[in-house]
């Protein structure tokens, strides 16, 4: 059981904390849920007392977070005195994967109003017929929302580059979303994106 996420057509998302052992092979992850400690601690956090060389039990000598399409974070130390603060920083590490990964799967919700636009826009842009609904058949209105539209994109799309440049996420990460190259999303905002000192 671990931090469940979306798919992206690819493979689902769902990470865990594994511990890493001496001889650098991974332990498996938990997956009972019906051990009352396991309950109290949380599933990730089954490592700091499965694996912490008390009563004969094997000792990790680090920790990482994995998720089920393969993908495996740096191994971290293992900190037993607090494992709260390694699974908040490897949930951390796994959601930006997560959210990489994802970066180019619409919610449903975000499908459904994309249609709906597009939609709108197509029906608009049929040509005026005699007797034809003026409300329906609006071409020059449709030019107008399309302008708008890609007008507004553009200041969307820097806002949103400016907001993970912030948050962040490296060129390679945003030129993954953007669907370009790295250099050319470089090129295209640095001029709006402010460089980290």
């Amino acid at each position: 059981m671990g931090w469940l996420h979306a798919d992206d057509g690819n493979g689902a998302h769902e990470g865990w904390v594994v511990a890493v052992l001496s001889g650098g092979e991974e332990a498996p992850h938990d997956t009972f849920d019906d051990s009352e400690e396991t309950w109290k601690r949380r599933v990730n956090w089954a490592w700091s007392y499965k694996y912490d060389g008390n009563e004969g039990r094997r000792r990790a000598q680090g920790i990482r977070v994995v998720c089920a399409c393969g993908w495996r974070g740096p191994r971290r130390p293992a900190d037993f005195a607090d494992p709260d603060a390694c699974d908040e920083r490897l949930q951390r590490e796994w959601v930006r994967h997560a959210e990489v990964s994802l970066s180019r799967t619409l919610t449903e919700r975000l499908q459904r109003l994309l249609d709906e636009v597009e939609d709108t826009v197509q029906a608009l842009s049929f040509p005026l017929r005699p007797g034809g609904e003026l409300d329906e058949q609006r071409p020059l209105l449709a030019v107008y929302v399309t302008t708008r539209l890609r007008n507004g994109a553009e200041e969307w799309q820097q806002e949103a580059v400016r907001a993970a440049r912030a948050a962040d996420y490296s060129w390679d990460e945003i030129a993954q979303a953007l669907t370009t190259s790295k250099q050319s999303a470089h090129e295209k905002f640095r001029k709006h994106v402010p460089e980290s000192p």
